[in-house]
């Protein structure tokens, strides 16, 4: 019986199963997509573009990634005061489908910004919802919660990596038109297709299953639900305590660090995969890897990663020191993230940039920066919404997931001024500037971590 018992403490719910598999179709469709989109506002429209200019089609791409992660504030709200979470992420997940449909029809810009606003508030409604609807499984001193949380960044992370990888085949052999080798048009407007379609699945899979298994945590000592409005008004009258004050400022405070850990990580995507494109060689035999698929390697990394990160946080629990408190997960983000930049610093090295004679690099280097940077992303993300849900008000607690999210917002917009200061400062300063200021975050984390833990808790 003991043992039965111990185990039942172990053992996941199937609950969070359920809630992860939404990760994974939002996670195919989004990322699915992301680049295609990029790809498809530069694109000639003879060859299955919208012909628009470079720099418009980035400012677009950044206005989706930064927008969308500020919208579950607004979202976080709404399911505070009004709908609930569950409510919440089938409305989300249902405005997204719909505008993922409106990009296989697009014609003009201004279809364009009709997507992009679909799918900026979509995600708004689902996003911090889904990761609270995860956290409430689960009591505040359950020891598998931040397991939880990595578990279902896993499952994000199946999407991440078969969405860019499914679809772009999808544009570039599918549904392409080839004379032999050359390109005559690319299915570009076929991806967002396939992405409304997988997130409506998704939207149907939530609403048959959202009743069985997303039910909050059977220990609670809650009597009434949190999506009853007589709970809700009950919790939003309630003033907030000293210890709950000082909850919501380590949040804040975190979040302000989180900023510089997804600057530096969205690199990755912007100043690496340029970099990329042009001075690293790619061919493994007569396959030319395509540089989207950086996104499809760390999603694959990360599926592999999840239950070990899990493991190793649920083995530290039960040692007599605990587990290791969230700045210092988060530290070992920073520091992780900082040891990939050195191997793009040996790529640089190797391929001489800025010299007159130039060589391209090896594949390796940029292997051994997304390995790293894979490994610091599961100490940092998954964490960082296992505490938010933790140490979070009742009142507040998807309004403060929202502002989390807000971070990466932020992140998203200044991610792309870095490239600006590398053709002012020039690639190698810059990749040795970046990695030199995630270590200096990452021991402040360590400094300040007592204190942070003393208001945590």
């Amino acid at each position: 019986m003991g043992n039965a018992a111990n185990l039942q403490k172990i053992k996941q719910p199937k609950d969070l199963y359920f809630c992860g598999s939404m990760l994974s179709f939002v996670g195919f469709s989004y990322y699915g997509m992301k680049l295609v989109l990029l790809l498809f506002l530069a694109e000639q429209p003879t060859k299955g573009g919208l012909g628009l200019t470079s720099s418009e089609a980035t400012i677009i791409m950044a206005s989706l990634m930064a927008w969308s992660y500020l919208s579950p504030i607004v979202g976080g709200w709404i399911s505070d005061r009004f709908l609930g979470p569950k409510k919440c992420v089938a409305i989300g997940l249902l405005i997204t489908s719909i505008g993922y449909l409106v990009g296989f029809f697009i014609t003009s810009k201004l279809m364009v910004y009709i997507m992009i606003l679909l799918c900026v508030i979509g995600p708004g409604f689902y996003k911090g919802n889904l990761q609270t609807l995860i956290g409430n499984l689960y009591a505040n001193d359950d020891p598998r919660k931040d397991g939880a949380f990595s578990i279902a960044y896993t499952f994000t992370n199946i999407g991440v990596f078969f969405g860019p990888l499914l679809c772009g085949l999808v544009a570039n052999e599918w549904f392409a038109q080839k004379n032999g080798a050359e390109m005559l048009v690319y299915g570009y407007k076929y991806v967002f297709l396939v992405s409304a379609i997988v997130t409506f699945i998704g939207f149907i899979v939530f609403l048959l299953g959202q009743n069985k298994f997303c039910n909050e945590n059977n220990n609670s000592s809650k009597e009434n639900s949190k999506d009853s409005l007589e709970y809700k008004n009950q919790i939003a009258s309630k003033p907030l305590s000293k210890k709950e004050r000082q909850r919501m400022m380590v949040i804040i405070t975190l979040a302000f660090f989180t900023i510089f850990f997804w600057m530096a990580y969205n690199q990755a995507s912007m100043s690496i995969a340029l970099y990329t494109q042009e001075h690293i060689n790619s061919s493994i035999g007569n396959f030319v890897v395509p540089t989207s698929w950086i996104d499809s390697y760390n999603g694959l990394l990360c599926v592999i990663l999840g239950p070990i990160m899990a493991a190793i946080w649920l083995r530290l629990s039960k040692t007599k020191r605990g587990d290791l408190s969230i700045p210092l997960k988060m530290s070992l983000g920073f520091i992780f993230l900082a040891g990939g930049f050195l191997f793009m610093i040996g790529s640089v090295m190797q391929s001489g940039y800025g010299d007159t004679t130039v060589q391209k690099a090896s594949l390796l280097w940029l292997v051994g920066f997304l390995t790293l940077q894979g490994i610091g992303e599961m100490c940092f993300a998954p964490v960082g919404y296992g505490m938010v849900n933790k140490l979070a008000p009742e009142k507040y607690s998807s309004l403060l997931m929202g502002v989390w999210f807000a971070s990466t917002f932020f992140a998203n917009k200044l991610s792309g001024y870095v490239q600006l200061i590398i053709d002012k400062m020039g690639i190698l300063q810059v990749f040795i500037l970046i990695p030199s200021f995630l270590v200096i975050i990452g021991i402040l984390l360590i400094i300040l971590n007592r204190k942070l833990e003393e208001m945590a808790n």
